[in-house]
């Protein structure tokens, strides 16, 4: 057994193992291993945002001073006086955490979107709100224990980065080295422990946490300049967090992801071939062990069963030739 931050340590000693060219397919052993290193935790009491009614006047405060400031024909993005006071911005950011939809979702959520999108914050708030939303408080807050509501804070600190990521690769960047480098490694660490599959949670609204990886891991994708080991070291991530996953995903997160995970094998006969081996090792998964017994084994032969018939759902023409061509002879035994 190992402690959370000795796990940080190896899941970053495997990424520059990647990078090394050390190794490759035994990379999802690896971080399975380190996994299974790790014990899940009793529940805890989840401490969450007592302050939505303020943060929502807030907002609405902003938000009314934004729809002022669009319909005035002479408005500039560049030389306008708006501004949104680092403390508020704490206040509503905070909000993500809220289990309550009206503040978190359509609240702190959609504001956040609007200001990231429309370039509402300063160069230093955005570098602040990254590093906000990446910290381990933030992505891994209860990530080991049962089901519980911290999986708003993470969930959707994992959507926000998705939109600051965009806005670094599209617009001006702002994300240093450093900063993007620490990105890789927490967001590597976050798809390959969350466990929490739920997708529409009654009263509360959206988790997603799987459909916003996907959004995340999709613009760690599409940078330019990331070298592919690195974007190697992410799909290793994610498929490794897949394949333990042994909850029902019912709301189209892994269509999301096969999408993600499709569009970079794509890109380059690395990524195809890494995705062919997982899909082979999954598959011996089935053969070599005993049939399953238990409700997590059966979910997780699901899981993987949806994974294989996303894959052929996107088309032969979609999909690097080698891949499709297994899934489609292997679809009767995962039937």
């Amino acid at each position: 057994m190992i402690k959370f931050d000795e796990l940080k340590q190896e899941f970053i000693t495997l990424r520059r193992k990647v990078n090394h060219g050390d190794i490759f397919q035994s990379l999802g052993d690896l971080m399975k291993e380190s996994l299974n290193k790790i014990p899940p935790q009793p529940l805890t009491v989840v401490s969450l945002p007592v302050d939505g009614e303020f943060a929502l006047n807030r907002i609405q405060s902003y938000t009314h001073e934004i729809n002022q400031l669009s319909e005035n024909e002479d408005f500039d993005v560049d030389s306008h006086d708006f501004r949104v006071k680092d403390t508020d911005l704490e206040i509503i950011v905070e909000q993500l955490a809220n289990p309550i939809a009206k503040y978190r979702d359509t609240g702190a959520f959609f504001f956040l979107s609007d200001v990231i999108q429309n370039d509402l914050l300063t160069h230093e708030q955005l570098i602040w709100l990254t590093d906000y939303l990446i910290s381990d408080e933030q992505l891994f807050a209860h990530i080991l224990e049962p089901q519980n509501d911290a999986i708003y804070r993470r969930s959707f600190s994992v959507m926000v980065l998705s939109l600051l990521l965009f806005s670094n690769r599209i617009k001006a960047s702002f994300m240093s080295e450093k900063q993007m480098d620490r990105v890789i490694n927490q967001v590597a660490l976050y798809a390959a422990l969350e466990r929490d599959g739920r997708g529409f949670i009654n009263d509360n609204g959206w988790a997603h946490a799987f459909t916003h990886i996907g959004n995340t891991v999709s613009e760690i994708f599409l940078m330019p300049d990331l070298v592919r080991a690195d974007k190697m070291f992410v799909l290793g991530a994610v498929l490794s967090g897949y394949r333990e996953l042994s909850q029902p995903l019912t709301f189209g997160e892994t269509s999301r992801l096969v999408e993600v995970i499709i569009y970079v094998a794509n890109q380059h006969d690395l990524y195809a071939d890494y995705l062919l081996f997982n899909l082979k090792m999954w598959r011996k998964d089935l053969v070599t062990h005993t049939p399953p017994h238990t409700q997590r084994q059966w979910q997780q032969l699901y899981n993987r069963s949806q994974f294989f018939h996303e894959i052929l759902l996107r088309g032969k023409n979609d999909v690097p030739e080698a891949v499709f061509d297994y899934v489609n002879m292997t679809k009767n035994y995962l039937a």
